[in-house]
């Protein structure tokens, strides 16, 4: 896998904050330092990506970032996609993102106990339905 040189990070960066502007207290995409380690990272973790995100950027010829999305929406869009993909999983894995949503991230959660009476049972949330019987209508022929 080739190292990604400044111009694509640049390229990729204008477009992310085109994606993700920094509006209604969050931040823009390349405030969150996308373009870099992040980037690297997304396309270790998906290589799949590479060939269409790399495509849409290679079109970008010095053109406006919001130029470029429109263009690549009509003409490529699994190159916007992809770029979209890659903008917007960097950015929700950042820390300081993931804090201002309330994301705690992935957490582990004990093995349940299957002899253990639910709480919607056990709290008798579900006792009038009991009292109250079976009811169903037939369905109509």
């Amino acid at each position: 896998m080739s190292r990604l040189d400044d111009t694509i990070r640049e390229t990729f960066a204008a477009i992310a904050d085109v994606l993700i502007p920094n509006a209604e207290g969050m931040p823009a995409a390349s405030e969150m330092n996308v373009q870099g380690d992040m980037l690297d990272r997304i396309l270790e973790l998906r290589p799949d990506l590479r060939e269409n995100f790399l495509r849409g950027l290679s079109k970008a010829g010095g053109r406006d970032a919001s130029e470029l999305a429109n263009e690549l929406n009509r003409t490529d869009a699994d190159a916007l996609s992809a770029i979209g993909l890659v903008a917007s999983a960097g950015y929700y894995m950042t820390p300081h993102v993931r804090d201002l949503i309330g994301y705690p991230g992935q957490q582990s959660r004990p093995e349940a106990n299957p002899d253990a009476v639910p709480e919607y049972v056990a709290n008798g949330m579900l006792q009038q339905v009991i009292d109250r019987g079976p009811i169903f209508r037939s369905t109509p022929k």
